[in-house]
């Protein structure tokens, strides 16, 4: 058994001598491991092509829109359509003439051949008078606190009660998007509120004025936070399953004992982990730089509409849609996340003494990040838990950033929250300067808390 090193009084526990020797190599052997290339090229193709893949759902989903709206038309069996929108909301008289890709059958309604008249474009009795025997009229008007679409057909007709149906369906749809588009209304914020009040999502008037308020709408707010927690579960697991197995092959290898001859425990530590924080920095500058060149081809060369792209689902555009504001929150958070759990792993990777012992090690942090990772969904979307969550860790690390930005905390917290986990971070450092010299030497098994704190105290 290997006896605990105690440390010599004349020696500078922080003392960084060493450190860019062990900050280069680590950094030279991090673009050479085959897991964190293969990271480094998903995350830089994620954030790169993240509006492209944006766009072609948007894309998609006004394409199905289309398809439901066109097959509704395509039911009507009449030779024309007037609708009279007499409301305030108007209709893209174009974008709602819905074209058929395929071919019209015979005597039923041809897309082109509906003809639409807003608020004080055409008169109701002109209207009336002049239908014909296979036309209908559709009319919207405001009636008591809402809207009502009366379908109308001739006095003698020739439409079918099946086909006016139909055609007072198609209109209400056209009035339904038209209205929900002109009040920046979502379908994931049309949903809630005409959900009504249930135990999942309750909103009261004050949560629907500050649902307006909000500088993102709730489904943004989703993709978004879904977008970055996804990003520092991955980067926080995989640089400490990195750390754990490089400390432990060292200690094992008895290389450990050679390097502190030189090399101080407090510079080899921090060389380590801040050589992984070197690289996982170079791949979001790539990305970012690729995200950028993917938004200029898009629209000044491809001369795209991107101006109104959804954010729903996972949203990978976190460093580069929301501003330098959001750039620089972002990176802050992820150099703070990566250097805790970095410094943590270093910590428990010591601790071990046997290969096998590491997967506890890593199964310890991976645990951490997937509590700050699950309990995050369950706080995040909440409005009343924005300001814990985004206070305590290990939510704030996945949190903060993203609650800022979707405008759920103010700068004040936002910077209470780097502060609290910028303290966990000096915290862990001061205990790795008192203890990793300690963990590294001694024959310790298992990365328990109590060798750990036992080793600060030699």
């Amino acid at each position: 058994m290997t006896k605990p090193v105690n440390q010599n009084n004349r020696e500078n526990i922080y003392s960084l001598v060493g450190f860019k020797k062990v900050f280069r190599f680590t950094f030279q052997q991090t673009i050479k491991t085959r897991s964190f290339i293969i990271l480094a090229v998903v995350m830089i193709l994620m954030m790169g092509l993240m509006k492209p893949i944006m766009y072609l759902m948007d894309r998609s989903n006004k394409s199905t829109s289309d398809r439901m709206l066109s097959s509704t038309v395509s039911e009507v069996k009449a030779d024309k359509l007037y609708v009279l929108n007499d409301t305030d909301f108007a209709i893209d008289k174009e974008m709602e003439k819905v074209p058929s890709k395929e071919k019209i059958k015979e005597g039923y309604l041809d897309p082109q051949n509906i003809v639409f008249y807003n608020k004080g474009e055409a008169k109701e009795e002109d209207l009336l008078a002049g239908l014909g025997a296979k036309e209908i009229l559709v009319i919207i008007r405001p009636e008591d606190k809402t809207y009502k679409v009366n379908g109308i057909i001739a006095d003698t007709t020739d439409v079918s009660v099946g086909s006016l149906d139909r055609a007072t369906e198609y209109v209400q749809k056209v009035f339904t998007n038209a209205r929900n588009s002109e009040m920046s209304l979502d379908d994931a914020t049309v949903k809630s509120i005409s959900s009504g009040v249930t135990h999942g999502d309750v909103l009261t008037a004050k949560e629907y004025t500050e649902e307006k308020d909000y500088t993102m709408s709730k489904s943004e707010y989703s993709g978004l936070l879904t977008g970055f927690c996804f990003i520092v579960m991955i980067i926080a697991t995989l640089s400490a399953t990195y750390i754990i197995s490089s400390v432990n092959e060292e200690k094992v290898s008895k290389l450990a004992e050679t390097l502190l001859v030189s090399v101080r425990p407090m510079a080899l530590l921090l060389g380590k982990v801040l050589g992984v924080l070197a690289f996982v920095g170079g791949v979001f500058v790539c990305g970012v730089l690729m995200s950028y060149l993917s938004e200029f081809i898009m629209d000044k060369v491809m001369k795209l509409d991107i101006s109104s792209l959804g954010q729903g689902g996972i949203n990978m555009a976190v460093f580069t849609g929301y501003g330098v504001k959001g750039l620089i929150v972002s990176l802050v958070e992820i150099v703070i996340a990566l250097g805790t759990f970095g410094v943590l792993s270093g910590i428990l990777g010591s601790a071990c003494s046997k290969t096998e012992d590491q997967q506890n090690a890593q199964s310890l942090v991976s645990m951490i990040a997937v509590i700050g990772y699950i309990g995050c969904f369950y706080t995040g979307m909440n409005n009343a838990m924005s300001l814990p969550g985004s206070l305590v860790p290990p939510f704030s690390f996945f949190m903060a950033p993203v609650a800022y930005i979707g405008g759920r905390i103010s700068l004040g917290v936002l910077l209470g929250s780097f502060a609290i986990q910028i303290a966990i971070l000096v915290g862990l450092l001061l205990l790795s300067a008192k203890t990793y010299r300690n963990l590294l030497l001694s024959d310790s098994s298992k990365p328990r808390l109590a060798s750990i704190f036992a080793a600060a105290k030699l």
